[in-house]
């Protein structure tokens, strides 16, 4: 009995170490995600406070790419240097590699008083499932910044308009604001923005 009682023992303490591991699937695995930085090389995109566009963008998307890696997505990407890619190349490479999302990352530009984070979305391709990608991710970063959340809006960007899986492009803040600028160039808020749309891209599949 004393031996029957011990192989018991031995089996539950292995199924319970085993057990975590039964439950720790990775969330992304087997998801193909582009993701996008904006502008690139010749192209600076927005300028403003001492802070170029294309800089932030690569900062944020080399950081999420390493974020949904973790989580066991198969990523692409436009870039992982100061170089640039067509539109047009951008939209062929997420079709060529079969991506299951495309998210663009972008930084905004206004008059100086403009301030916050948005999410844009196009209906042309897989309306609902855009609309649903980007009011996942503008729920996870206004909040994750502390930034005005000027919500989710439907615009026809040429990367998310003609990109046939669901996508999104997201403004993480005004460049040409002070208080948005210094989040920007912050590497403590970059993966704070990191971290909120891979969140955000969990929450989607979810």
């Amino acid at each position: 009995m004393n031996l029957l009682w011990k192989s018991l023992a031995l089996l539950l303490f292995s199924f319970v170490m085993i057990l975590p591991g039964a439950f720790a699937a990775e969330p992304l695995s087997g998801k193909t995600i582009y993701v996008d930085a904006g502008h690139g090389g010749d192209d600076s995109g927005a300028v403003g406070n001492g802070l170029l566009e294309k800089d932030v963008n690569l900062d944020v998307s080399n950081l999420l790419n390493e974020k949904l890696e973790k989580e066991g997505a198969d990523t692409v990407v436009t870039r992982t240097g100061d170089s640039f890619l067509s539109l047009e190349e951008r939209v062929a490479k997420a079709s060529t590699n079969g991506s299951d999302l495309f998210i663009s990352i972008h930084a905004n530009s206004a008059a100086p008083e403009a301030a916050g984070t948005e999410t844009y979305f196009d209906a042309t391709y897989k309306a609902a499932d855009s609309e649903r990608l980007a009011a996942d991710i503008q729920e996870h970063l206004p909040g994750a910044l502390g930034t005005e959340d000027r919500g989710v809006k439907e615009s026809g960007f040429y990367v998310i308009k003609h990109s046939q899986m669901p996508s999104a492009l997201v403004e993480l803040g005004f460049i040409t604001n002070k208080s948005d600028a210094q989040k920007l160039g912050s590497s403590v808020y970059q993966e704070k923005a990191a971290d909120a749309i891979a969140e955000a891209v969990v929450s989607y599949y979810d």
